[in-house]
């Protein structure tokens, strides 16, 4: 009896266990103590309260869209519903889009598009608490750990500037989190107040995750007016420089689509978007659903 109590609670440790006598957390326990001035009893109450989760590991290292073909993956995105609700969220909230068209040059449709993606519109936020998301990848993630330990002291930041509550955030299963799904640093970087209320609230404001994923495509080089991609009527490598000589980037891209080799030029705004996402079929996949929004 005694021998198999022994296994519950080491099996209990080892899926639950803090994260605060963790090998590899000290260095980035001092770090928010020393260098940005937490109270160490918080951030060692913090760390104990993290919690490992073997689902965000599994999941990140197996993702499944990364194994889908295009087809798949478009019509995941490009489906009814997600169109339909997309054109209501354009008119009921018309004003603030056009608005952010103005300001930053980045089309509603565009916009709209990102939202729709990432958390239908707001509907889907994430399952996982971004704090054991950050706390499980950044140390028990070895292949992304550094990435991941920056992104856990600019969550800690975030929440201390926004007053957020660290423990109750939830997100995606790499700490994305809000309507349009920002990591911390970019959280950071990138929300604005569109509002006016003076702080810039991804989780609540439809008017600052409007402003603000436009802003975060203006920044990574969007450009007004500018083409997303452009359609190769011919298979010619030619053709990918002498229409385009005024793109100071572009990307040549290939889709096998309802049984067919379709050839395009991805040009700045599209690598904008991928700078959002790094997947061209994420990219793609934003076009596709923004032209829709047009019809």
């Amino acid at each position: 009896m005694k021998y198999i109590l022994q296994i519950i609670i080491f099996f209990s440790l080892s899926i639950y266990g803090d994260y605060f006598d963790h090998p590899n957390s000290q260095e980035t326990i001092n770090e928010l103590i020393e260098n940005y001035g937490f109270d160490s009893d918080y951030v060692e109450e913090v760390f104990k309260n993290a919690r490992k989760q073997q689902k965000i590991i599994d999941s990140i290292s197996s993702p499944a869209e990364f194994t889908w073909t295009w087809d798949r993956y478009k019509n995941l995105f490009i489906e009814d519903k997600r169109i339909k609700n997309g054109k209501k969220f354009i008119d009921e909230n018309i004003i603030t889009l056009e608005k952010a068209e103005e300001k930053f040059g980045v089309p509603k449709e565009v916009i709209v598009a990102i939202l729709g993606i990432e958390t239908r519109y707001g509907k889907i936020l994430g399952n996982y608490r971004v704090l054991d998301s950050l706390m499980t990848l950044g140390f028990d993630y070895p292949r992304r750990s550094k990435f991941f330990k920056d992104e856990l002291i600019k969550y800690f930041l975030l929440t201390r500037e926004n007053n957020l509550d660290i423990y109750k955030i939830k997100g995606s299963y790499a700490g994305a989190m809000g309507y349009g799904q920002f990591i911390s640093s970019s959280y950071r970087a990138y929300a604005v107040d569109f509002d006016g209320d003076e702080k810039a609230d991804l989780f609540n404001s439809v008017d600052d995750a409007i402003g603000s994923v436009a802003n975060y495509l203006a920044v990574h080089g969007w450009k007004r007016e500018g083409n997303i991609v452009t359609k190769l009527l011919v298979n010619d490598i030619r053709n990918l420089y002498k229409p385009h000589e005024s793109l100071s980037n572009f990307i040549s891209l290939s889709f096998n689509e309802d049984g067919k080799d379709v050839n395009f030029i991805g040009d700045d705004n599209f690598i904008a978007i991928t700078k959002y996402n790094r997947s061209h079929f994420y990219a793609m996949a934003v076009y596709y659903l923004s032209e829709e929004f047009k019809k």
